[in-house]
């Protein structure tokens, strides 16, 4: 694990980097975690340490073990199909009302601003395709959503969903590779069909999106889980 460069909010930085660990297999599912060690690797005090696993466990991505350890959780399959269904429903409705919004004109200057962010974002992701940045681009879509709630205006999608989103990274972190193309073509295209104020296209699109990934994340899951079964 590579050491942390100081950072304004050193807690997020160790976060990210925790989580994408995990993302990428260095810490496999039941394995132990140490606060000392962590900190001794990633070069900081143990506190942002407990806090970055405090926020993990709170996401569902570590559980408790002993007094005060932690362990990488193992995928619950039965707990990501109940999300994913949630999810599909959610963001459906969440690109509807961001589209209603752009069609009456109702977006305020902050909309504007998150707007400009995904312009940015989807740039960034087509430059980031052309290099290694698999772990990038997963944080990546889950920012695209993101900003697409926000611009539903109803502030209960994300805030339903945000606490297990980082449980279904695991999983597509493994089926987006070499998908990232198709992926932001979607993107890109729900964006699109939300700023020319079309809904049903902007839903249906969405629809069709969300359900692509959620069959090869079950599927995927489903597999690791007998996988996991066997530890």
């Amino acid at each position: 694990m590579k050491k942390i460069i100081p950072h304004v909010d050193l807690v997020e930085s160790v976060k990210n980097a925790l989580f994408d660990a995990i993302l990428t297999g260095e810490f496999l599912p039941g394995e132990k975690l140490a606060q000392d060690d962590l900190a001794e690797k990633m070069g900081v005090s143990r506190q942002p340490i407990i806090q970055a696993l405090r926020i993990l466990s709170e996401h569902g991505i570590l559980c408790p073990y002993g007094k005060k350890g932690v362990t990488v959780s193992k995928l619950n399959t039965n707990k990501l199909k109940s999300l994913l269904q949630v999810r599909r429903e959610l963001d459906c409705l969440a690109a509807r009302l961001a589209a209603k919004r752009s069609k009456a004109k109702e977006f305020e200057d902050h909309d504007y601003e998150q707007i400009d962010n995904l312009k940015k974002l989807i740039a960034l992701s087509q430059l980031q395709m052309k290099g290694d940045n698999h772990a990038n681009l997963v944080r990546n879509d889950l920012e695209f959503h993101k900003m697409i709630r926000s611009l539903s205006g109803n502030t209960f999608i994300q805030s339903t969903l945000e606490p297990h989103l980082l449980h279904q990274s695991r999983i597509f972190y493994i089926t987006a590779a070499n998908r990232h193309q198709v992926i932001w073509e979607q993107h890109e295209s729900i964006f699109e069909a939300i700023l020319s104020g079309d809904a049903n296209v902007a839903e249906n699109l969405t629809h069709a999106h969300t359900v692509e990934a959620e069959e090869l994340m079950v599927w995927y899951g489903d597999e690791i889980c007998k996988t996991q079964s066997g530890l």
